[in-house]
């Protein structure tokens, strides 16, 4: 009888083990999605497979270094147009204020 119960709460629990971790795949009924965390840029911010080829073959024969072509990728991805460094910054603590905001409803 013991056995038989063992058993049982095996196959009860099993299934509750066996569910992803948060942020991994997850089932919506129809499609497996993935949360990697941080959205895509919108494809206006993106860089274009030639220009990080460009970049790639720039490290290669050696005009640039891999240091200053991450920096150069990561100036192309931050420029959001017709907003200086302070109105973005702004922007961000306007957005952060207003999900501290919703947190707290």
């Amino acid at each position: 009888m013991k056995a038989l119960a063992a058993l049982l709460l095996i196959f009860v629990l099993c299934p509750a083990f066996a569910q992803p971790a948060p942020g991994r795949q997850q089932w919506d009924g129809q499609h497996m999605h993935r949360d990697f965390g941080r959205p895509m840029p919108p494809p206006e911010r993106r860089m274009s497979w030639e220009e990080r080829q460009r970049l790639r073959e720039q490290v290669r024969s050696g005009n640039m270094t891999r240091d200053e072509a991450r920096e150069r990728w990561r100036q192309q991805r931050g420029l959001e147009p017709g907003r200086s460094p302070e109105e973005r910054q702004q922007l961000r603590r306007d957005v952060q204020d207003a999900n501290r905001d919703l947190e707290k409803r």
